[in-house]
């Protein structure tokens, strides 16, 4: 192991579920308010993936859904 470290040990790890999670996110900010169906196209995420994300987002507290259409919480549960 030593001190030589190569190219690919300084790329970062990057997941993939996470980056589509905050892309989803950016997308509802944007728009506001948005159907599972228009963030995935805006997102180019897949439709039952997006789905997935939103469930996951709304259980934890992230996302509200009224009428088939998501956004934001107003009360996000960020720590401060």
């Amino acid at each position: 192991m030593g001190a030589d470290h190569s190219q690919k040990d300084s790329t970062p790890t990057l997941i993939g579920s996470v980056q589509r999670a905050l892309r989803l996110v950016e997308a509802m900010h944007a728009e506001g308010e948005a159907t599972a169906k228009r963030l995935s196209r805006v997102t180019g995420i897949p439709l039952p993936t997006v789905y997935h994300l939103l469930r996951t987002l709304s259980h934890e507290g992230y996302v509200r859904c009224e009428h088939g259409a998501f956004r934001l919480a107003e009360d996000l549960p960020l720590a401060s």
